[in-house]
């Protein structure tokens, strides 16, 4: 759709992004950043990494002897895969450089015993073993720029094929889940019992259970549901020393340390999660989003104190500046429903011209 004629005809793919019409969006990119989309580099059509570094060849033949994994890969592009996550400058080095270093082999585990086995294994053989959720993460965890003179073997350790909702226990309100489970299946299979986990990262599409419990994650629905700290209950952990877990998951306690809170945030250092028990909710029968909009940021900022201190707030609460208010209007595609259409107009018209907001 053309802004300026407002003509619904499509003659190209300049308001096309993610398969979505986005009519507003490449403007205000070229208005508010000056951002020229006439000039572009284009990105590397391949990347040229080294064959793997260090092979060890008594760990792999123990691998295969124990038929320990459903799969091992020394495939480039998996090896360049499990070996970055998304951070700018990896996301970067995927465009138009390379990694200084990648992992040497990549092997996905089905099952926990086989993690286990794999873990015993990578001890004895003093092989360097690097969980692999869903790539998502943001801090250069999974860069191994550091482990350039590395003269061990570095395995990429993928949990995908861990991605199973195990048991769902509706009376105790409580679920089993794998590690590899990627957020977006977990919900949906969890909403065939009528039930959620309420923990919805950034990330959730692509992210993994084991990612949230290893890096102490937090959820854009914390308010009603809690982060990831609140909602866990019991964790599988595999170390070279054995496989530790609760016996009983209570709701809580009254002896400590707590086993789980010295395992959430370890980021892969003391071993390895297969599973773990969490809390679910019932799902909820209705989700409404809304808006409010201020005069200025600071009042908005007195309005999100006032809302902490009553404890009244809904699931999900954030205050935007004004442009990244724009950016948001800037991102919404276009509305198919001619109906709804007239009601944005009429709402923005009320906003412009009756109640006298300024747009920039």
């Amino acid at each position: 759709m053309d802004p300026k004629n407002k003509k619904i005809l499509f003659t190209g793919d300049k308001y096309l992004y993610s398969g979505q019409h986005m009519p507003e969006l490449m403007d205000w990119i070229e208005r508010v950043v000056s951002m020229d989309f006439s000039k572009t580099v284009p990105e590397q059509k391949d990347m040229q990494i080294e064959a793997p570094k260090n092979i060890n060849h008594e760990f792999l033949a123990e691998m295969d002897k124990e038929k320990c994994f459903s799969r091992r890969s020394f495939e480039k592009w998996e090896r360049i895969m499990h070996s970055h996550g998304a951070s700018l400058r990896e996301v970067f080095c995927l465009r138009y450089g390379k990694f200084d270093r990648c992992v040497d082999v990549v092997v996905y585990p089905s099952e926990a015993s086989q993690v286990q086995q794999i873990v015993t294994l990578a001890d004895k053989h003093n092989v360097v073993l690097v969980p692999y959720g869903g790539g998502t993460n943001v801090t250069q965890a999974l860069l191994l720029t550091t482990q350039q003179n590395e003269n061990r073997m570095i395995v990429s350790l993928d949990m995908s094929r861990m991605n199973q909702v195990l048991w769902v226990d509706k009376d105790n309100m409580t679920a089993c889940v794998q590690a590899g489970i990627r957020g977006q299946d977990l919900e949906r299979d969890l909403k065939t019992q009528g039930v959620v986990s309420g923990h919805e990262p950034d990330s959730s599409e692509f992210s993994t259970m084991g990612g949230w419990l290893s890096t102490r994650a937090s959820g854009m629905k914390k308010n009603t549901y809690g982060n990831i700290e609140d909602i866990v209950q019991g964790m599988t952990l595999v170390t070279p020393k054995g496989t530790f877990a609760k016996k009983a998951h209570w709701p809580r306690v009254s002896a400590g340390p707590d086993f789980d809170q010295t395992i959430l945030g370890h980021e892969g250092n003391l071993g390895v999660i297969t599973e773990c028990i969490i809390r679910v909710k019932k799902a909820p029968e209705v989700a409404i989003f809304n808006a409010l909009i201020f005069p200025d940021f600071e009042i908005g900022q007195k309005f999100m104190e006032e809302m902490a201190k009553q404890k009244i707030y809904p699931s999900s609460l954030r205050l935007m500046d004004n442009v990244q208010f724009q950016f948001g209007q800037a991102l919404k595609p276009r509305e198919p429903s001619a109906a709804k259409r007239i009601i944005g107009e009429i709402k923005k018209f009320f906003l412009l011209n009756v109640k006298g907001f300024k747009p920039d």
